[in-house]
């Protein structure tokens, strides 16, 4: 077998070590109106959506796609979208929180990318993204923060930052926060990388935010649709 071949079959077969690995990740999304519980509204393999009323929000939209609905070096994309058009004129703050758990791969000390987009924001309003690993694979937990951002207007981030997944399976969680003074909407999107300790070119980075805005706009589309 030639050297060709042979780098060739080494990388097909780590690619399906991966997928395998990944097969079992689940998405988790919880909500939370100001400093009550959260609540858990809906999980699937893979990938979980919500649409519908939460708290003082009247539409609440959210999405989750982990692996295997990604892949790699993506591990988590989320979008989320909140309308507050009636009922009271200061709707508190929301919180939503979005989970993948069960990585086993990749593993160890990585890079993570962390990008964060905002498409539409009410002015008066605020929005503060936050991207989290938990080497011990909770739900909804803020063990190591990878990235923030906060955003007062339309805008977008990336962070970097290397962490350790430790020997998994490891979860990774995205929480959008967003705090109501008005009537108004708001819609943002993220996305988490891991990457072994390598800086990603600036086309990347550029590929990823244009991502996250399409991902923003197809939840702003849906959120605004009627009820």
């Amino acid at each position: 077998m030639t050297r060709s071949r042979r780098t060739l079959l080494r990388a097909g077969m780590a690619a399906l070590t991966l997928a395998a690995s990944a097969a079992h990740a689940t998405s988790f999304i919880g909500l939370q109106q100001d400093a009550g519980p959260i609540v858990t509204v809906t999980a699937g393999p893979g990938s979980a959506s919500f649409f519908g009323t939460f708290g003082q929000f009247e539409q609440v939209s959210v999405t989750a796609f982990g692996q295997p609905t990604t892949v790699l070096p993506t591990l988590l994309q989320g979008s989320g979208s909140v309308a507050n058009n009636g009922g009271a004129a200061n709707a508190g703050m929301l919180t939503m929180y979005i989970t993948s758990t069960g990585y086993t791969a990749p593993l160890g000390s990585l890079q993570f990318t962390s990008g964060f987009a905002t498409v539409d924001l009410t002015q008066g309003w605020t929005e503060t993204s936050r991207t989290f690993l938990d080497p011990g694979n909770g739900i909804f937990t803020l063990a190591m923060q990878l990235g923030s951002a906060t955003f007062t207007t339309v805008n977008s981030e990336v962070d970097t930052v290397i962490a350790n997944t430790g020997a998994g399976p490891y979860s990774v969680t995205t929480v959008y926060t967003f705090a109501a003074s008005s009537f108004g909407t708001a819609t943002s999107s993220s996305g988490v990388n891991a990457a072994i300790a390598a800086v990603p070119e600036p086309e990347s980075y550029a590929l990823m935010l244009v991502g996250f805005g399409l991902m923003c706009l197809v939840t702003r589309r849906r959120t605004h649709e009627p009820v």
